[in-house]
Formats: C-alpha cells, structure tokens, sequence
C-alpha cells in the first residue's frame, strides 16, 4: 500500500511540476501582439500623416498606447514618422532615417542630412531667399532636421525682432515662424 501511495504521489507531484511549467511557459513567451493598423484606421492615420508631410508614401503604421504612429518614406527617399493621438491630431514629426540608434549615437556611420556643413551655394541661396521673404540681416542659417523643410533662416529686422524662416529643398519659403518662435501648433 505503501508503494502506491508513493505512484500516486510522484504522478500528481509530476502532473503539478509539468502543469505548473506549462503555465510559466505560457507566462514567459513573448505576446505576438500584432499593432499594425488596417481598415479606416489606417486610412485615417495615413491620410493625417501624408497632410503633414506632404507627398510619400506610408510603409509602416502601427497603434501604441499613446495613438498611432505612422512611418512615411518621402519622395526624396527620407523617412519619417509622424505620431497622431487617438484622433488622428498630428503630435509630432521626428525623422528616421539618420543612421541613429536610440541613444543618439551614429551607429551606421550615416551622415545625417542635418549635420552636413552648408555650402556656400547653399548658404548664399538661403539667405537670398530669407531675405526676400522678410527683409533685414541674416543671424544664422541652418539645415532643419523637420521633414516639412530643408533650411531654417534667423533673420533679424531693423526694428529687432527676428523671424525664422523655413526653406524647402529649393529655396522657397515654406513657412515663417515670427520672434524666432518655433511654433508647432500651427
């Protein structure tokens, strides 16, 4: 009897032991939870990101806990990706292709457009184009790292107030930001 009792405790020990790995297994695996947007989701978030980038094409998208956030491959080739909140507002634009891991580190050793010195073509034809737009003297000018624009323009009027001016890839002006001020919710 004795002998029994020991079978039938080993065999519920075992069926507890394996039962209980089954559960930590269960517990332990990754969750295969597949975010990615379709249907009038994706419509709607593709449609809001393409309205704030302007022309490209959506190759990733994806719900978060914070909305959507949706990769945009641009017509120049740059990528972005544009987070919206849970109505599709836009939240905010952050480029993607830079070479950058995490931390902010080059990892790929890419240069990253907005890093690159400007030329003195490219410097002339900025502030050419600044000027026009808001007259006065140029403070500075640098490569803009905001898909929307290629060049940020500070320029300074006689009166001292100052103005950005934001240039496309071939100069024209894409938007003024008044004060210097980078306003994001416009």
């Amino acid at each position: 009897m004795k002998k029994k009792n020991v079978i039938i405790g080993s065999a519920i020990a075992a069926v507890l032991v394996l039962g209980g790995t089954g559960v930590a297994v269960a517990v332990t695996e990754p969750f295969d939870n597949d975010d990615q947007l379709t249907g009038s989701a994706l419509e709607r978030a593709s449609k809001a990101a393409l309205a704030e980038v302007g022309s490209g094409k959506v190759t990733d998208s994806e719900a978060d806990d914070n909305g959507y956030e949706v990769e945009v491959t641009l017509d120049n080739g740059r990528q972005v990706d544009v987070d919206l909140d849970d109505n599709f507002a836009v939240v905010r634009v952050d480029k993607d292709d830079d070479g950058s891991d995490d931390n902010g580190s080059d990892s790929d050793n890419v240069d990253d457009a907005d890093d690159r010195p400007l030329t003195d073509t490219e410097r002339a034809s900025a502030e050419k184009a600044a000027l026009a737009a808001v007259p006065g003297t140029v403070v500075e000018i640098d490569r803009s790292d905001d898909a929307d624009h290629a060049y940020e323009v500070e320029v300074r009027r006689e009166d001292g107030t100052e103005a950005e001016v934001e240039l496309d890839e071939k100069f024209a002006v894409v938007q003024i930001d008044e004060n210097g001020s980078d306003d994001d919710n416009n």
